[in-house]
């Protein structure tokens, strides 16, 4: 899952890219920006802070007067006019997706993701598919399970952050700063070398190639760029 974020702190941001969720942060500066972010489907949810970000609770109104159906999940702090149902509503009834309560819950807003996305795509399960001679890679990005010829395949946390990264563009090369930047806070005290990233790709090719031979040739080096899954990742609803 890749969404465009506003407003949201640190710790969010950690916590999103923890769970495979590939966040690209942006200053947006008013409506018509974030229009310019958010056209051509180029993600998969917007989450911005009505707040911070001074776009005020109508925000979504404006997007989907210009045909952006994107989902959006806006956070607020609440106004002083209305009570807080009253106020969700209002985002609601404009074209908003969902409304979560400033200080936000990280967990919370994980599963609001998965549900807006789930009803945007009018599926209950995002899987992708990959096969390669006689190896078969399943990847449940809902569920975040992963199993290699319907063997679970078990991942530390940091493991697991990267392989959803891959499998939620297939085909998509990461670079080494750009996976060193979903999966690690800017905010660490200590910020990991970039040789961690070769690092955590070995270690997922071996626990791949434990479980099949050829599993371990689903991540693919592109060499001078970066990783991916290759592109012939068969995605679908289920």
């Amino acid at each position: 899952m890749k969404i465009l974020a506003a407003g949201l702190d640190n710790t969010t941001v950690t916590f999103l890219r923890t769970n495979g969720v590939a966040v690209e942060i942006e200053a947006i500066e008013d409506v018509d920006d974030l229009q310019s972010w958010l056209v051509d489907d180029r993600y998969d949810a917007g989450v911005i802070n009505l707040e911070t970000t001074n776009l005020g609770i109508y925000v979504a109104r404006v997007l989907r007067s210009s045909k952006i159906v994107t989902p959006l999940i806006g956070i607020s702090s609440g106004s002083p006019e209305r009570k807080w149902g009253d106020h969700r509503a209002v985002f609601l009834e404009n074209g908003g997706d969902d409304l979560l309560h400033n200080p936000v819950n990280p967990r919370e807003m994980i599963a609001s993701l998965r549900a807006v996305t789930r009803r945007f795509k009018g599926s209950l399960l995002d899987v992708l598919d990959l096969r390669l001679s006689s190896a078969h890679l399943k990847v449940n990005l809902t569920t975040r399970t992963i199993y290699v010829n319907g063997e679970e395949l078990i991942l530390t946390g940091k493991e697991l952050a990267m392989m959803l990264l891959f499998a939620s563009s297939p085909d998509r090369v990461w670079s080494k700063e750009m996976l060193l930047t979903q999966m690690y806070t800017v905010s660490t005290d200590e910020e990991p070398e970039m040789k961690i990233i070769d690092v955590f790709v070995c270690k997922l090719r071996k626990k791949l190639t434990d479980l099949h031979p050829d599993a371990g040739k689903f991540i693919e080096t592109v060499w001078g760029r970066g990783y991916r899954l290759p592109g012939e990742a068969k995605r679908h609803d289920a």
